[in-house]
């Protein structure tokens, strides 16, 4: 349920209403309603993953398979997390706290990633998780770089570095995604690519149509999907092509969409991946940054614990 409310937040709250103002004239009472809309699911589902870090955090407490990595950085990561997505209910944080926010997060999510790549049955979502918090944390480094080459109004000598990290940044998306449509696929070449035209085909269209929504005479509703992908996309914008950014994020949308729509019998596994495509490499933002830190702490718990005389049952079947 969670995992589908993340979604329809992060379409409608970072994506659709943000992208409506401006966007027609004589629409003021839609804006109005459109953001209320935002605002209300937004605070819904960043009520819900707060709840749900918590109990999954007191949960892994009580583990005692988990190593003491897991615990000395996953866990205090994700207490910084859940604290400053709570106090952003009151007002927006600063850009230190935003900072703040994703390393924290993205340190979560890689120590939620090695605890479980260790184990077969959370090996493929341990690499997921492990991808999607490397992506946000070249994206990370990307904004640094740009918003430190802006404050001097020029690339200068970080052009190189700034190109690095953004063309990294787009390399882990792509990474990421591909991961998960290997495990929708269940390492079956057929299905996999079967899963690949469904979720590729589909992006690369409306990454294509909505490369040119500011284009001159374009439809509304290309400037609509153009706007709400500009929302979601982290990529500089400067230097990756339009038409790139759009399609690796309606991919990752298209995917995650298609872990909630179809779980499987691995239902905690489809829940770590469609968390982890959500994060959209965005761990500066509240929400983002709380998905990565929901799939961090569920991730090692795939696998139920048992006692030692009952047969073990892989949760997740092969990576």
């Amino acid at each position: 349920m969670l995992t589908r409310a993340a979604l329809l937040a992060t379409i409608v709250g970072r994506g659709i209403a943000p992208a409506i103002p401006g966007l027609a004239v004589g629409i003021a009472p839609f804006i109005t309603m459109s953001g209320r809309i935002a605002a209300f699911l937004s605070q819904l589902v960043a009520a819900g993953g707060v709840a749900a870090a918590i109990r999954l955090a007191g949960g892994a407490l009580r583990l005692p398979k988990l190593d003491l990595g897991y615990r000395l950085i996953a866990l205090p990561g994700s207490a910084i997390v859940i604290a400053l997505v709570m106090a952003a209910w009151a007002r927006p944080l600063a850009p230190e706290l935003c900072r703040m926010m994703a390393v924290a997060a993205i340190a979560a999510s890689l120590a939620g990633a090695l605890a479980s790549v260790r184990s077969r049955e959370t090996r493929a979502s341990g690499l997921v998780l492990g991808a999607a918090g490397l992506s946000g944390l070249a994206h990370l480094l990307s904004r640094e770089l740009m918003g430190r080459a802006a404050e001097h109004l020029t690339l200068g000598g970080n052009r190189h570095w700034i190109i690095a990290a953004c063309t990294l940044s787009i390399l882990l998306d792509l990474l990421t995604l591909g991961l998960s449509l290997t495990y929708l696929g269940q390492g079956k070449p057929r299905s996999v690519a079967l899963v690949a035209g469904w979720v590729l085909l589909p992006a690369l269209a409306l990454g294509v149509y909505a490369a040119h929504g500011s284009a001159a005479g374009a439809s509304v509703v290309r400037v609509l999907a153009e706007r709400a992908l500009a929302q979601l996309s982290r990529a500089q914008t400067s230097l990756v092509p339009g038409a790139l950014r759009y399609t690796v994020t309606a991919a990752l949308l298209f995917a995650a969409g298609a872990c909630v729509a179809k779980p499987g019998h691995r239902g905690r596994a489809s829940v770590v991946l469609a968390m982890s495509l959500l994060s959209l490499g965005a761990t500066d933002m509240p929400l983002p940054a709380l998905w990565l830190v929901v799939a961090a702490l569920l991730s090692p718990k795939q696998v139920p614990q048992r006692s030692a005389g009952e047969s073990s049952r892989p949760a997740e079947g092969r990576a």
